[in-house]
């Protein structure tokens, strides 16, 4: 269902480490990227914000990831949480969902009767589910003095997605999308997997000007590889693995043991991306641009971001931006 045609919405924060690479699109049919939240981890920061990312299509829009303060940011962004109604997840980590139930709050009371169509990995209904039950009560409140309307479960449509290869998981007039699973849970036993829920996309968007692909979080995978083949941008998370080990040491896990540490340093190491690893992916894929966002540890006081980008330029040779908050594409 198509929506308003917005007007482009101004980026909301400088873009750091950009250069004049960085076009923001004002043409009203092409395809534009905002990237709403930067941060990496479940953190809060004053400067950017938990993953979520926005593809604008011609007037159509679709959020990819939902993380906290979503609903802020694209308030920010231009855009009112109603006019949302397709929204794709690539797993369901605090940082990139917790902000969902807020937006589908705000959509609901807006009065619109759009159904709200989400994607996303197995137990992506659960947690949809579960995310409606949380809202349930002050639904319940605001029903009582309001007109009559469906509920927000009648507007909320999840599909779980079940895919290992690459898989066309939605298509419309504007855009196709192809899922991959990558390797962000690669390290975890299989026996800790909760609910099935463990499983982490990786998308890649065919719109008619332009193919956009967005890693989420993932380690070194063949299978984005692929799926980046070509592409015009490769929106990837990048780490700084030394600076989130020692942010780790010194604030959330500090006086664990280096035992107790383990599993949780080889899911930084082995199952998210540095500099260099995203060079490598973009240069075997071919992409002409990388946006990085994700960016971890992305901390208020960082000034100099070229830890981040000089390691994707020693292997790639084509457009590499970091973004911030606001930025876009």
């Amino acid at each position: 269902m198509a929506i308003a045609c917005l007007p482009a919405p101004a980026a909301f924060a400088s873009s750091g480490d950009t250069t004049a690479e960085e076009s923001a699109v004002s043409t009203t049919e092409a395809t534009r990227i905002i990237t709403l939240g930067t941060v990496a981890g479940p953190i809060a920061l004053v400067k950017r914000s938990g993953s979520a990312n926005v593809l604008q299509v011609g007037s159509r829009i679709y959020l990819i990831d939902a993380g906290p303060g979503v609903s802020h940011q694209l308030a920010m962004a231009g855009v009112q949480p109603a006019q949302i109604d397709r929204i794709f997840l690539t797993h369901l980590h605090f940082d990139h969902v917790a902000g969902l139930a807020p937006l589908l709050g705000y959509a609901w009371i807006a009065r619109t009767g759009k159904p709200i169509e989400i994607y996303g990995p197995p137990a992506t209904s659960t947690f949809v589910s579960d995310a409606e039950k949380y809202l349930s009560i002050p639904e319940g409140i605001y029903t009582a003095q309001i007109p009559p309307s469906p509920t927000i479960a009648d507007l909320v449509k999840p599909h779980d997605v079940d895919v290992t290869g690459p898989s066309v998981i939605y298509e419309d007039d504007k855009v196709r999308v192809t899922a991959v699973e990558n390797t962000h849970y690669s390290a975890m036993p299989d026996g800790r997997r909760p609910l099935g829920a463990a499983r982490s996309y990786s998308y890649r968007f065919d719109t008619p000007d332009r193919s956009v692909v967005f890693t989420g979080d993932t380690g070194p995978s063949d299978a984005v590889v692929e799926l980046a083949k070509g592409a015009d941008v490769l929106v990837s998370e990048v780490l700084d693995l030394e600076g989130v080990i020692a942010l780790m040491k010194k604030t959330a896990f500090a006086g664990a043991t280096d035992a107790e540490l383990k599993p949780t340093i080889d899911h930084q190491r082995e199952e998210h991306l540095t500099p260099t690893e995203v060079g490598r992916l973009a240069a075997r894929a071919g992409v002409k641009m990388v946006v990085l966002t994700h960016v971890g540890p992305g901390s208020d006081n960082e000034t100099d971001m070229r830890q981040y980008t000089q390691g994707v330029r020693d292997v790639f040779d084509g457009v590499v931006v970091i973004a911030r908050d606001g930025s876009e594409f």
